[in-house]
């Protein structure tokens, strides 16, 4: 089942058929689009038609250098930012007539508080894009494992626009407000939980509140998510609010509790949480000695189906052992491989499908093998353990292309991959159209252009037709 958009969840059916009139709406505007423009004529080169080959289109210098792995921290490609510790910059963008002005490039040096790198947005020393508003920076200092300040950079230059420190122990979130997106902190004690939220352009004010006694906030979205693609998105999700024996959601507009029907949590700490496949998943963290663990997945009132639950001894083999609590577990690791759950269960991890949980068993991996999820990028999902080489989850390429790239093989965009440093443009039986180098991660820009890099600069290719 594919993953419902995070946020305010309705019921399975109203939100099914709700889809299903968006669809037909979409279908009937693409029906008459394709009779007025003629959609079904000759199409523009691209990497996946056959044919195409890469052609260079420019070379910008690289101001931003990846980090260890080739990769940055913050990659917007629909902005076009590069963000990896101290460097921050936006690549120079070429105008179309009639469609969009030139954007002039920037480079800039943060402060070391908000250097970038962590790609859990929410968390310290991360960063969330949000286009023409710029981009919101979340501060970390040595001492602290929680965020320290939140800030906002000007999406034409870079500067900093506004900073707000945050008391210890906050958690970050962003939510849409009644006239935009607001960003927002929460700090709780045992008395109970302080919200407030600024608008992100102004970084002013907007609302601020108490709700007494004791909970805890999560993010599903953000530092506290399950992991995966969805957490890569901008972070833009109501914040939970858990209590020994309720969770809510803010009002968007009267900034009080949404408490959500028939939700109790699990014993235990709640440590994650998540809001997808019309769910709302709770994860407590392992409890000291027995390593035991719950993963709760609600359903809504009306759902046809009931949600699950399932208990189970925590231990992840890629983790060392938490000295708190001695179990091999490390909460940044993700728990979401594309729209599978992973749940790392001593003698193997179990892969279910989150709408149906463990009654609907996909596969349990061998004790020693876990899962490694896409990066959103490009990689694909893979199966690793010690002694063996890395397999992919599902046959996504054709099995003769897959076997000439191997299983660490990355898709940039349509045919073309990246094996390390290899740039391959591969035919569906396995035939190599073209070949390049990259000296970091190659990535797919917004409207197609790939660009990889070429020592000190940034080269942009595209589709051509060969001669």
């Amino acid at each position: 089942m594919p993953a419902a958009p995070v946020g305010r969840q309705d019921g399975g059916r109203t939100m099914a058929r709700r889809w299903t009139d968006r669809a037909l709406r979409a279908l009937a505007v693409l029906c008459a689009g394709a009779v007025l423009t003629g959609c079904f004529g000759p199409q523009p080169p691209m990497f996946s038609d056959g044919e195409s080959v890469p052609s260079e289109q420019r070379r910008i210098p690289l101001t931003v250098p990846p980090g260890p792995d080739g990769s940055w921290s913050l990659l917007g490609t629909g902005d076009g930012l590069l963000g990896q510790g101290r460097k921050l910059a936006r690549i120079p963008q070429e105008g179309e007539e009639g469609v969009r002005a030139p954007v002039r490039g920037w480079t800039v040096t943060l402060p070391a508080e908000f250097a970038i790198t962590s790609r859990l947005p929410g968390g310290p020393h991360s960063a969330v894009p949000l286009s023409s508003r710029g981009t919101v920076l979340i501060g970390g200092r040595a001492g602290r494992a929680d965020p320290t300040a939140v800030a906002l950079a000007d999406p034409g230059s870079g500067a900093l626009v506004w900073r707000h420190t945050l008391p210890p122990d906050s958690r970050v979130f962003m939510m849409p407000g009644p006239i935009g997106t607001v960003i927002g902190a929460a700090t709780c004690s045992a008395a109970g939980c302080r919200f407030t939220a600024w608008d992100v352009s102004r970084g002013t004010r907007q609302w601020s509140t108490r709700i007494t006694g004791a909970y805890r906030v999560r993010t599903p979205c953000g530092a506290d998510a399950l992991g995966g693609r969805a957490a890569a998105a901008e972070g833009l999700c109501e914040p939970l609010l858990i209590g020994r024996d309720r969770v809510g959601t803010l009002d968007e507009e009267t900034h009080r509790p949404e408490w959500i029907p028939g939700l109790h949590p699990p014993a235990g700490t709640v440590d994650r949480a998540a809001r997808f496949s019309y769910r709302t998943f709770l994860v407590t963290a392992p409890a000291r000695g027995s390593c035991r663990a719950t993963v709760m997945a609600a359903a809504p009132p009306d759902d046809e189906h009931e949600g699950w639950r399932y208990d189970f001894v925590w231990d992840q083999p890629q983790a060392a052992r938490d000295p708190r609590t001695g179990c091999r577990w490390d909460r940044t690791l993700s728990l979401r491989a594309d729209y599978d759950l992973v749940l790392p269960e001593r003698g193997g991890a179990l892969v279910v499908d989150p709408y149906f949980g463990p009654k609907q068993t996909l596969r349990r991996l061998a004790e020693g093998a876990y899962l490694v999820p896409s990066d959103g990028r490009g990689t694909e999902d893979l199966i690793r353990a010690p002694g063996t080489a890395d397999r992919p989850v599902d046959a996504v390429v054709a099995d003769r292309r897959a076997k000439a790239l191997g299983a660490g093989a990355r898709r940039v965009n349509g045919d073309l991959f990246q094996v390390g440093r290899h740039l391959l443009l591969v035919n569906y039986d396995g035939t190599v159209r073209w070949r390049g180098t990259s000296d970091c991660v190659a990535f797919a820009g917004a409207k197609s252009p790939v660009t990889y890099c070429d020592g000190r600069n940034l080269v942009e290719i595209k589709a051509v037709k060969k001669d």
